[in-house]
């Protein structure tokens, strides 16, 4: 974990600040991964960031193969769920390809909280170009796991001082995330409070 400068102590702005370094959709040291940073923009609640997808990527020629952007775009969202506060297992995706994605150029990830329910978790992501049409579209559906679940699927994986640390990190996301959407509502109910 390499926690970076939040404005919130202790709380996460990547994937990398609590996953581990092999992980395929941020660790640095899988050589076969995406490399993505999925950074959480703490103004708006969202997970946003830049891409330029390598051409061991690709699928058409010229394009960036539909899996890689499903991958892409289920990590944006996973991510996003522990950026606020909870560790998940996906239950659902539901993907929609509107445009061809080129290889070699960057495009925007945008991930967002739909709604929040009982041990479930629904969100929204795209990908886009500069000119802000959209390429992919996604939603899906995600478990909240308990504390006792992730503490299982951690154990004999990584060391008690990494579950504790992960679990501290998760708290932390979590009072983050309650400031956050406390902030954002006052901000809907007047639009004239400035934002931090």
């Amino acid at each position: 974990m390499n926690l970076n400068q939040s404005h919130f102590q202790g709380a996460s702005l990547t994937g990398r600040d609590w996953h581990h370094p092999n992980c395929y959709g941020c660790g640095e040291e899988n050589e076969k991964g995406l490399h993505a940073d999925f950074t959480f923009d703490e103004k708006t609640g969202e997970v946003r960031f830049s891409y330029t997808p390598a051409q061991h990527f690709e699928g058409a020629p010229g394009f960036s193969h539909g899996g890689m952007l499903a991958t892409l775009l289920d990590e944006a969202q996973g991510c996003l769920c522990f950026h606020v506060g909870h560790v998940v297992m996906t239950e659902k995706l539901h993907m929609n390809y509107h445009k061809a994605t080129p290889l070699d150029t960057a495009f925007h990830v945008r991930a967002w909280l739909t709604a929040v329910r009982k041990r479930r978790l629904y969100t929204r992501a795209v990908i886009f170009n500069d000119a802000n049409e959209i390429h992919v579209s996604s939603s899906a559906s995600w478990y909240v796991l308990p504390e006792r679940l992730t503490r299982r699927m951690f154990q004999g994986k990584h060391s008690e001082e990494f579950t504790e640390k992960s679990l501290r990190l998760i708290e932390a996301n979590r009072r983050r995330a309650k400031e956050i959407r406390r902030r954002l509502k006052l901000e809907k109910e007047n639009p004239t409070i400035q934002s931090r």
